[in-house]
């Protein structure tokens, strides 16, 4: 009987690793790249700022795209968040997809999102 409480016991203990969530390292990489994003679009930040805030999001960006790449349930993981991720790699992955095109993050998004100087400058502000 005491063997039975103690299995009991140790697979309560357990229990809550086995459901851990699989694609915590893909939403850690989500909110990271929204926040190197927003830094760098943020106005209210001076270069130097701007510069600084930029360069400890990115490293951390840089591993946190490692760790979403080598793990094993990220790739094998048949959620929408997941497939969607690496249908749009380029856009998912962005520093590693940047460097791999020799540009800076932010004109890579900008390329691949299709946004150019010309088409900003000429849209105009309104509520949709």
């Amino acid at each position: 009987m005491k063997i039975i409480l103690t299995i009991a016991t140790l697979a309560i203990l357990i229990s809550p690793n086995i459901f851990a969530n699989s694609l915590f390292s893909l939403e850690n990489l989500e909110r990271e790249r929204a926040a190197l994003l927003s830094t760098q679009l943020d106005s209210a930040l001076d270069l130097n700022q701007r510069q600084q805030k930029v360069q400890t999001i990115y490293r951390r960006l840089v591993d946190i795209e490692r760790m979403v790449l080598r793990d094993d349930r990220v790739t094998a993981s048949n959620s929408p968040l997941a497939q969607n991720a690496f249908n749009k790699y380029e856009l998912t992955f962005l520093v590693h997809s940047s460097a791999e095109k020799n540009l800076p993050p932010m004109s890579h998004w900008m390329s691949e999102l299709q946004l150019t100087t010309n088409g900003i400058l000429a849209a105009k502000a309104g509520h949709r």
